[in-house]
This record gives C-alpha cells, sequence and structure tokens, in this order.
C-alpha cells in the first residue's frame, strides 16, 4: 500500500450513518478526521461521485446526543463481497464547529493513550 497523503490525521471512530440519499439502511463510521471519513454499509450502494451528500453521524463517543450533520463529497467507492466502502471529504458543513470539537477530543484521548504504560 503506497503513502497516504492526507491533510488532517485520521482518527478510528465507530458511528452510525443516516445518509437517505445513499442507502435506505444505515452505515458505519469506520474513521474521521477534520477534512474526511471513511464509512461502510452492509449492501451494495451505487454513489455518484460527483455529487453532494448530507449525512448525519451519530457518534459513540460523542459528547451530544443529536448527530452531526455534514456535507461530504465522495472521493473514492470500493465494493467487495456485497458491502461498499466510501471515502468522503468533508465538506463545510452546519456542524463544522462541533467536528472540530470532536476531533480535538479524539486527538487528546490518543495522547492520553501515548501516555498510559504498556503492562505485560
Amino acid at each position: 500500500m503506497g503513502i497516504e497523503n492526507r491533510q488532517n490525521p485520521r482518527y478510528p471512530e465507530i458511528g452510525r450513518i443516516i445518509a437517505p440519499e445513499l442507502c435506505a439502511l444505515p452505515g458505519i463510521l469506520d474513521n474521521i478526521s477534520l477534512s474526511g471519513c471513511k464509512i461502510h454499509f452492509p449492501v451494495s450502494v451505487v454513489v455518484d461521485l460527483e455529487s453532494e451528500y448530507m449525512i448525519k453521524v451519530s457518534l459513540s463517543r460523542s459528547i451530544e446526543e443529536a448527530p452531526l450533520q455534514l456535507m461530504c463529497k465522495p472521493m473514492w467507492v470500493k465494493e467487495n463481497q456485497g458491502t461498499t466502502q466510501i471515502g468522503l471529504q468533508i465538506l463545510y458543513s452546519p456542524d463544522d464547529a462541533r467536528l472540530r470539537e470532536f476531533v480535538s477530543y479524539l486527538q487528546a484521548m490518543g495522547e492520553d493513550d501515548d501516555e498510559i504504560p504498556d503492562i505485560l
């Protein structure tokens, strides 16, 4: 696998994706950053790479209960054995401030994990 050219670090996070324009079934968030996220659906999904989609993301570690509303543009799509993975670029969104707050939280959590020594 080649070197990834990312604008911002991605953080693993599980969440529920609601994107009725993409799929009637909910999807799953795999990771998130300030500039993008990777999601997947348990079914085949037709994705228009030229369209923008409003997705709602319910985060597992969210401080607030309301899902994040993010306007996204698909950058790539991979289908494998009836599932669909989608890499999304996050455009300016209604919940941009909440996204920044949550990613800062994930970053701080990651730094806290680095301080905990491994006990064998």
